[in-house]
């Protein structure tokens, strides 16, 4: 589930004021369209508190990263329970990628064309932070594609899930889910 993402598909003015607020004078060694993980990009430790981190998680093993974390289970996990009570975050995307049983690559949107906030926790202990997007149980059409999806937050409780997310986990994964839409990246072969 959400192994990439489409942070911003078209420059804009926010991104530019993260830039600034971050302080930013080059943006070369960011990931600011597709993000693969253990790339840097900007993520939000509060609406609008823009953070330069590293998606993946180390693991406890230090044998690779942790890019998702299901939200089922993070509040009884020795590893992941400290982030989830101290280290919120918000990943805004415009879309994720998903592949299809027939490893088909496809993006996934809100219909509404509104950016989607996935929650997230991250670990600061590191020179550079890292993040992993909390995931929950797909519902509806999208489990054709697949049986997870990350845990979206609405845009006006992006303060409550920063302030008190680890408490009101059950409730967010309890909202309505996003009816998602997907459409395949396979390119198109034309014989004529």
């Amino acid at each position: 589930m959400c192994g990439r993402y489409l942070f911003k598909q078209n420059d804009d003015e926010e991104l530019h004021d993260w830039i600034q607020q971050l302080n930013l004078s080059d943006t070369h060694d960011l990931s600011l369209g597709e993000v693969f993980p253990s790339q840097k990009t900007i993520v939000l430790s509060a609406p609008g508190t823009p953070m330069i981190m590293r998606w993946g998680l180390k693991k406890w093993d230090d044998k690779g990263l942790i890019i998702n974390a299901r939200s089922e289970s993070v509040k009884d996990s020795p590893f992941f329970k400290e982030h989830l009570n101290y280290r919120r975050c918000l990943i805004k995307a415009d879309a994720f990628f998903e592949w299809d049983k027939n490893k088909q690559k496809n993006l996934v949107t809100d219909p509404s064309s509104k950016p989607l906030y996935m929650a997230g926790l991250y670990d600061d202990s590191t020179e550079i932070p890292t993040f992993a997007i909390l995931t929950d149980e797909a519902e509806g059409d999208f489990r054709k594609l697949h049986t997870r999806v990350p845990l979206f937050i609405p845009e006006a409780y992006l303060q409550k899930y920063i302030d008190d997310g680890a408490s009101l986990l059950e409730d967010f994964r309890n909202l309505k889910q996003i009816d998602l839409i997907y459409e395949s990246q396979a390119a198109q072969i034309s014989l004529f």
